[in-house]
């Protein structure tokens, strides 16, 4: 009988460790001292409850602009799955002419918003979300007429919130100059913090100033389902896109120090965006549309240079699944720097030595086209071209930019110069398992003819660049089971249309010995088994529990 008995438990053993069926399946570092069952972030989470407030100053400045973003960021809420009654709105303006505000903007009633109002809505096991917009200082916050919200005002609300359920989980985005200043006293555990700007810069508006030039970019990326930390990768290329040095900032391993992505563009970063990455802004898993796309961009462009007047013709091509109101084209100076008051009012992106103009297609055919004339121009004189798109419903594309250069011939010059390459992940040093993502992205001053990815010098993966903006980026899943265990060499070659040629590498480790377990429970009889199979999987880190 004891023979059988062990004959039994092996088949069983055996059987749940290739059965996914009725298993409890999570991940435990192989350095863990205990054997105890580790949460696995998915990006399934939902919230129960979201709080607006739109902000206001005694000189009423931009308060339709800041009640428009606010506008925006309700519809989006509602169009991921919340209903009025999980939405709490507070804005400068109460009435029919504001169907979706609930009540003034003041530190009482947001006070009394977080500490008895989502109570009703968020109990210990559920998830608050936060999203502020006003015109801001260091610490400070402005929410009506003479009336501030401190930093340390916010956790102390947010703290009682917690006392009274038991909640843990806050999700807070702020929209404001220097909005950064937010993030230190108002870090705590399973707390996520977005902020539009450093503690130390002011915030700009979008280009046609209804709704913040992070903000546009960042709730256009949640309304597509995208995750909280890659709508935040995006906002940050975004308006560095526009030329914004707001530098926004993500706190979300709780150790007050608030980061911007680094210039590949990707999180996370010391520490931060591993929990963002993983939470997405919504009721309930949802359906999304894709965000609206600028498909095709003339690469950089040459026209006749004027003494009186210049001229250019852009030509684009978008398409949206749910229709597109207006297609821009905004024309920088070359060298060209923000004025940034920072006086506490968000500043605007444009300025007098700016154009921009809205491009049409007469053909209805997603072919956007316009001319714009520059009056006296210097021989030489350049431009960057953003070309950006909103939806009929409001939400902003990514940035797509070229350039606009005016000489003697309209013609390129001889191209003397090598293109650009970086590998955006992974990072040099790092030390990787089972499948990685290996990401390279190139550019010219002129025209891109390939990206080629050598592992060891031995070629990978190339792509062929097409003859339009935006190019991809080259992407290998790389196996790194199949290579040796210790370092390896990455390298990513660019080759421009005139042959000429620029490459970079790192050196990372491919680890495999030092690797997860995956351990399994599963019920048989009514006695909980852990099963423990080595096998290959993601680094990647864990947050931790509620």
């Amino acid at each position: 009988m004891k023979n059988n008995s062990k004959k039994l438990i092996s088949v069983v053993l055996l059987l749940t460790t290739f059965l996914s069926v009725a298993c409890l399946q999570t991940n435990v570092r192989s350095e863990d001292c205990s054997l105890g069952i580790k949460e696995v972030p998915t990006s399934s989470e939902v919230q129960s409850a979201w709080i607006l407030l739109a902000g206001d100053r005694s000189d009423h400045k931009d308060m339709d602009s800041i009640q428009s973003a606010v506008n925006i960021t309700y519809e989006i809420l509602r169009g991921n799955g919340f209903t009025s009654e999980q939405i709490y709105y507070m804005g400068p303006e109460v009435g029919p002419s504001q169907p979706y505000v609930n009540t003034s903007s003041t530190k009482i009633n947001l006070k009394w918003a977080i500490e008895e109002w989502a109570p009703q809505h968020v109990n210990s096991s559920q998830s608050l979300g936060i999203a502020l917009f006003s015109h801001g200082d260091y610490d400070a916050l402005a929410v009506m007429v003479g009336d501030a919200l401190w930093d340390t005002d916010l956790n102390s609300y947010l703290r009682n919130f917690e006392i009274t359920t038991g909640c843990k989980r806050i999700i807070l985005i702020i929209e404001g100059c220097h909005s950064g200043s937010f993030i230190y006293p108002n870090s705590k555990d399973n707390r996520i913090i977005v902020t539009s700007a450093h503690t130390l810069s002011g915030a700009a508006f979008n280009a046609d100033r209804t709704n913040g030039a992070f903000s546009e970019s960042f709730w256009s990326s949640v309304a597509s389902c995208l995750t909280i930390g890659t709508a935040f990768e995006e906002a940050v290329i975004h308006v560095r896109n526009l030329g914004s040095h707001q530098a926004p900032q993500i706190d979300d391993n709780h150790d007050s120090q608030g980061h911007t992505v680094a210039p590949s563009g990707y999180l996370p970063v010391d520490g931060d965006g591993n929990d963002a990455l993983d939470v997405k802004i919504w009721a309930k898993p949802i359906v999304c549309f894709p965000k609206i796309q600028i498909e095709m961009v003339p690469l950089p462009i040459y026209e006749i240079w004027n003494l009186f007047t210049s001229v250019a013709n852009i030509e684009v091509e978008v398409g949206s699944s749910t229709g597109i109101s207006k297609v821009y084209a905004r024309f920088v100076p070359s060298g060209w720097e923000p004025n940034d008051p920072l006086d506490g009012y968000m500043y605007s992106i444009n300025d007098a030595s700016i154009k921009m103009i809205e491009l049409e297609d007469p053909l209805m055919n997603g072919i956007y086209s316009g001319d714009v004339a520059f009056d006296g121009l210097a021989l030489g004189d350049s431009f960057m071209v953003n070309i950006l798109a909103y939806d009929a419903d409001g939400l902003a594309s990514d940035i797509v930019s070229t350039s606009l250069s005016f000489n003697a011939d309209g013609e390129a010059p001889p191209d003397i110069e090598v293109p650009s390459i970086v590998i955006l992940k992974p990072n040099s040093d790092d030390t990787l398992s089972d499948i990685v993502e290996i990401v390279a992205k190139g550019d010219d001053n002129q025209e891109l003819e390939s990206i080629e990815l050598y592992i060891d010098g031995l070629l990978v993966k190339s792509l062929v660049m097409p003859d339009y903006y935006p190019y991809s980026e080259l992407r290998f899943e790389c196996n790194t089971s199949l290579y040796a265990e210790g370092m390896h060499n990455i390298t990513a070659v660019a080759v421009d249309k005139a042959g000429l040629n620029n490459q970079t590498s790192i050196l990372v480790k491919f680890d495999n010995v030092n690797n997860e377990i995956i351990y399994y429970a599963a019920s048989i009889g009514g006695v909980i088994i852990l099963i423990s199979s080595v096998t290959i999987v993601r680094f990647r880190k864990k947050r931790k529990l509620r």
